[in-house]
């Protein structure tokens, strides 16, 4: 009996144990988790992770500050060492971000030729210096309406009682009726080796040197935005065998041509291929004039641009023969340099322009706006050779001939409160340098010449004073020229390799050491994280997987009986083993708990 008592109350001990041992198993799991934590997060994993990123990180130098071999002023050493080429480095880094920024385009010569034959021959404006004819305004009376604008027309600031204001419908009739028509200023006129009619391949415009005849400009149609018949000066011909086309710096010519278009393209080199004109004065007809001699003012000039002779154009005197060699310059510009702020590149691309009466954005058409719209605040008038950016302004009279100085004189001294200063050149433009030596005309029947110009022309008994012709040869001495090009001079791709090259240089970096330091400072931690908790999810599987489903039923059953009498109870025997299941063996001989991230 004493024996049976005694194996119940051992039976009841060891269940007891057993439960403990199971809730004690619990806690410890949960306690070595908070642990793991805890520890992954203290200040000492991390100073193992810096010190572990500073022996392998592949940086020049850092190997050496937690190197635990040297001595600790040798370490200070290394340190300093490294901040102190991390600063210069930093600050050669910054002068090639300086340069970079501040002077990003380099303009230089293409490596390529050009033909003239891929761009037009220049627009020629030829204006006689005779403002008026005299023989047209004798019939003007003194005290009409067409005298105030005949004055405006001939700068005329002595007579300030004339209060008159001007339109540009009765400005347009008084020119069309007192200047020089291009049929009579025009005698003979030959392009390509070619006699051409004047009236067909000239067309009248408005200068500020009064009416002119111009030569291969660009036609209103595609010059203007907001085009009306009202901008010519004389209707365009109906029956003309050349067709007018569009034509911009920057897109040229289009692909399909007709035969005969203009703006025309050179047929050659030399005067023979050239523009050849004669011209007459008509000297007896001066009645007023901007120069103080007579003959004509001629300006070569842009297709797409509109003239301003009076300040650029060259004067030939009459009775001279002039030759005009021209040489084209164009410059052109990479569609990498779009990506650069506009005030940084100084230049603009066609379709970035903000011109509200021209088409084709260049520095002079911007300039002309920029002058039309500061007269119309200053002076409230627009003079009458600029753009009609306000259809209801009047055209300026006499009246307003000092403030009209005043803001031409502020603006091309380029003073700050009167200027164009936003007119930035075109990155694609065109312009022609030409360069003029001329002789006097000498005519008679007992001198020949080599000219195949009509001998008419120079009949002084038919023609009158020969001193009044004028002949101008224009053509190109070369088929090609070399352009010049704007593009960036430090690219992203320039600037990285420098960069790249002086932290190379002074420490080793490398694309691959930004990589290391990203992976220390997210993936390592992420994966460390990611360990332990697999971890700790698969004790938590093998704590299920050793308890046995029908121990852990008996266990139950044995808490839920009352406990027996003492009196039935009996001692262990002494010197008994007592029998460990397999979890205890396992639980005792576990390994301790090893963390990556740490090591």
């Amino acid at each position: 009996m004493r024996f049976q008592g005694d194996s119940k109350v051992q039976r009841f001990h060891l269940a007891a144990n057993r439960q403990q041992r199971h809730q004690k198993l619990s806690h410890s799991h949960s306690d070595d988790s908070m642990d793991e934590e805890q520890t992954m997060c203290s200040r000492e994993a991390a100073e193992k992770s810096i010190k572990y990123y500073l022996k392998n990180s592949s940086l020049h130098g850092l190997k050496y500050i937690a190197e635990e071999s040297i001595t600790i002023p040798e370490r200070v050493f290394f340190g300093i060492s490294f901040v102190l080429v991390v600063i210069l480095s930093g600050f050669f880094i910054s002068n090639i971000y300086i340069k970079w920024s501040a002077s990003p385009i380099i303009i230089s010569t293409s490596a390529k030729q050009q033909l003239t034959s891929n761009i037009p021959f220049p627009a020629i404006t030829i204006c006689n210096l005779n403002q008026a004819l005299r023989s047209r305004v004798q019939s003007i009376s003194s005290t009409s309406k067409n005298y105030s604008l005949l004055m405006n027309l001939c700068s005329k600031d002595y007579d300030q009682t004339i209060t008159y204001i001007g339109t540009w419908t009765y400005f347009k009739a008084l020119l069309v009726e007192v200047a020089q028509p291009c049929d009579e200023m025009l005698l003979h006129c030959s392009f390509g080796s070619r006699k051409e009619i004047c009236s067909t391949i000239f067309n009248s415009i408005l200068t500020d040197d009064g009416l002119c005849c111009t030569f291969n400009a660009l036609d209103p149609i595609y010059l203007f935005r907001n085009y009306t018949d009202d901008v010519r000066i004389e209707p365009a011909a109906e029956n003309s065998k050349f067709k007018a086309i569009d034509w911009t710096p920057e897109s040229g010519y289009a692909k399909n041509l007709p035969e005969f278009y203009y703006p025309r393209t050179s047929g050659g080199t030399g005067s023979r291929m050239g523009l050849t004109v004669v011209l007459n004065a008509s000297t007896a007809e001066y009645y007023c004039t901007k120069s103080m001699g007579n003959g004509f003012k001629v300006l070569v000039h842009n297709p797409a641009e509109l003239p301003k002779v009076t300040n650029y154009g060259f004067v030939v005197s009459a009775g001279r023969e002039a030759r005009i060699p021209i040489e084209p310059v164009y410059e052109d510009a990479t569609p990498s340099i779009r990506s650069i702020k506009k005030a940084v590149r100084r230049c603009l691309f066609s379709d970035e322009n903000d011109l509200s009466y021209y088409r084709t954005y260049s520095r002079k058409n911007c300039e002309l706006e920029c002058e039309a719209k500061l007269l119309l605040r200053e002076c409230s008038c627009v003079l009458y050779y600029l753009p009609r950016i306000d259809p209801a302004a009047r055209v300026c009279g006499p009246n307003d001939n000092n403030c009209t100085n005043r803001v031409q004189t502020e603006i091309e001294s380029s003073k700050t409160n009167l200027s164009c200063e936003n007119c930035w050149p075109g990155c694609f433009e065109l312009t022609y340098k030409s360069v003029m030596s001329s002789s006097t005309i000498v005519a008679g029947p007992s001198y020949q010449n080599g000219e195949q110009l009509p001998e008419r022309l120079f009949n002084a008994s038919q023609n009158g004073n020969v001193n009044d012709l004028a002949i101008l040869h224009f053509y190109y001495l070369n088929n090609n020229f070399r352009s010049t090009t704007k593009s960036e001079m430090f690219g992203f791709t320039e600037f990285l390799s420098n960069t790249g090259g002086l932290l190379g240089l002074f420490m080793g970096f490398s694309i691959f050491s930004v990589i290391e330091i990203v992976y220390y400072v997210t993936m390592r931690p992420f994966c460390a994280s990611r360990t332990m908790h697999d971890r700790r999810r698969r004790r938590q599987a093998e704590l299920l997987w050793l308890t046995p489903v029908r121990q852990r039923r008996r266990l139950n059953l044995q808490l839920q009986r009352p406990p027996p009498p003492y009196s039935q109870l009996g001692k262990a025997r002494p010197g008994a083993k007592i029998k460990q299941s397999l979890w205890q063996t396992l639980r005792v001989g576990r390994d301790p708990i090893v963390y990556p991230y740490l090591d």
